[in-house]
């Protein structure tokens, strides 16, 4: 399964495109039935949770399988889970012109293009989760 992230803009899972700012609809449509839904919508065989803003728009997309997890998103030509969190920061810093929220050892926030990353633990080499959000979604 093929996953490329494209900020501020959309998820491709394969040939299924997810748009930000979608209508719940539109994304059910896509994707079908969640396997779970609480506070967010989970498909929980692409590793996948979805949040809608209160107007049921679709306002972030987040991968949760990280580097033990069975799939790979890119973004920018990069594996994700695949690359240690120096080198991602790097790209992630690189592709968002260094607006950064970066107030725990475990989670960044990349404010210009709506990026967010996050590991369990501050010492892993690799990010658990990788989230894309609609435009000022951490502001």
């Amino acid at each position: 399964m093929h996953i490329e992230l494209i900020p501020l803009e959309k998820a491709v899972i394969d040939d299924k495109e997810i748009y930000l700012n979608s209508s719940k609809e539109e994304v059910l449509e896509v994707l079908g039935e969640p396997e779970d839904v609480k506070d967010r919508y989970y498909y929980y065989d692409f590793e996948l949770a979805l949040d809608f803003d209160d107007d049921d728009r679709l306002e972030f997309i987040e991968f949760l399988g990280g580097h033990d997890g069975k799939l790979r998103p890119y973004i920018y030509g990069v594996s994700v889970f695949d690359a240690e969190c120096d080198e991602l920061i790097e790209i992630l810093t690189e592709n968002n012109d260094d607006e950064i929220e970066d107030n725990e050892d475990d989670s960044y926030g990349f404010l210009n293009n709506s990026v967010g990353v996050w590991k369990e633990d501050s010492e892993d080499d690799y990010f658990t989760t990788i989230g894309i959000g609609v435009e000022d979604y951490y502001l």
